[in-house]
């Protein structure tokens, strides 16, 4: 038997590359899950090749004093309760984004797991990827000097084919917003590589998706507490392939996506040179580095350290968007923290 059981609640796709990551760690493996439709729920656990228990009711996983933490990625809605009732039960928490579906669900979130101490990580997984490391450590010795602007986007245009629309993450009920469902990715990296946000302002439209109950194209102009400007966007009606544009400008030198120029590093340097990693490019889950994700997890359960993904990390990223679709839905500028 492993060190540190997992329950999982929603077995859907990016469950899939969770369950993986859980049992590839040597101190974990997935004990058991639940699903809404039992059936299903078994036959997709044959299909994932596991070989755990499939439960009738989440209460059930809760009460097993063999299972250590949970993984939820059930739909958007259905994020809040879950991870409350696990904190409360003791159990250490791994979820998708987005924790909460507005601001009293956000907070909400926060104040539990602080009065707990259970670990928490949640699923903003480009932190974790090989490029997006590569930048942390250059801003870290400082061979970008001060960051001075900063531009992190998000285009995706959403298929109604995929399974998200199944559960509504085109509407508010299931959504609520482009910024939680999938801009958070971008506003997550802003603040990962520059700091906290001091204001923002953000404009919003929609061009031809009106299946969406929520304008899904968005505009964030920022400004950072060190003094930094910033620009964040997201649109899930482009007629393009997936994109995740950055754009940053230190004293010492810039990366546009796979190019930097950094002369005072590389004496001579006349043109972009590339990054030759891995570049967060593709939607595709099993594109994601959720292993290195789950093992920062475990690790910070091990030895009781935080996680990198922690919950303060993760009520500011989700504090921002919250900031960011106020400012849409007022047409004013907006000012952090918030109330």
């Amino acid at each position: 038997m492993a060190k540190y059981r997992a329950g999982v609640i929603g077995l859907g796709n990016v469950a899939g590359e969770y369950v993986r990551a859980v049992n590839n760690n040597p101190l974990a493996e997935v004990a058991a899950v639940v699903g809404r439709d039992k059936a299903k729920t078994e036959a997709r656990v044959r299909s994932l090749g596991l070989s755990c228990e499939v439960m009738d009711e989440y209460s059930q996983m809760l009460a097993r004093e063999d299972i250590h933490f949970v993984v939820i990625t059930t739909p958007h809605a259905l994020h809040f309760q879950p991870i409350i009732e696990a904190a409360e039960a003791g159990k250490h928490v791994v979820v998708e984004k987005p924790i909460g579906m507005n601001w009293q669900e956000i907070t909400r979130v926060r104040q539990v797991i602080g009065k707990t101490g259970v670990k928490f990580q949640c699923g903003l997984v480009l932190r974790f990827n090989p490029f997006v490391e590569n930048l942390r450590r250059l801003i870290e010795t400082g061979a970008l000097g001060e960051i001075f602007h900063l531009e992190v986007d998000y285009f995706h245009s959403l298929r109604d084919a995929w399974g998200g629309f199944q559960w509504g993450v085109h509407k508010r009920s299931g959504g609520p917003s482009a910024s939680l469902v999938a801009g958070i990715h971008a506003v997550d990296l802003l603040r990962y590589l520059c700091g906290e946000a001091s204001e923002v302002l953000a404009y919003s439209t929609t061009a031809h998706r009106k299946d969406f109950e929520y304008p899904p194209s968005y505009l964030a102009a920022l400004r950072f507490e060190n003094g930094a400007i910033g620009k964040s966007s997201c649109s899930f009606e482009t007629r393009c392939p997936y994109l995740l544009n950055l754009l940053l400008h230190g004293t010492k030198g810039s990366v546009f996506n796979e190019k930097f120029f950094l002369k005072d590093l590389f004496p001579g340097q006349t043109d972009w040179q590339r990054f030759e990693t891995v570049m967060p490019d593709s939607p595709a889950v099993s594109h994601h580095p959720f292993q290195q994700l789950i093992d920062d997890f475990i690790e910070a359960v091990d030895t009781h350290r935080q996680t990198r993904n922690n919950i303060e990390e993760m009520f500011r990223s989700h504090e921002l968007c919250v900031a960011i679709d106020r400012s849409m839905d007022s047409g004013e500028k907006v000012e952090l923290p918030l109330s």
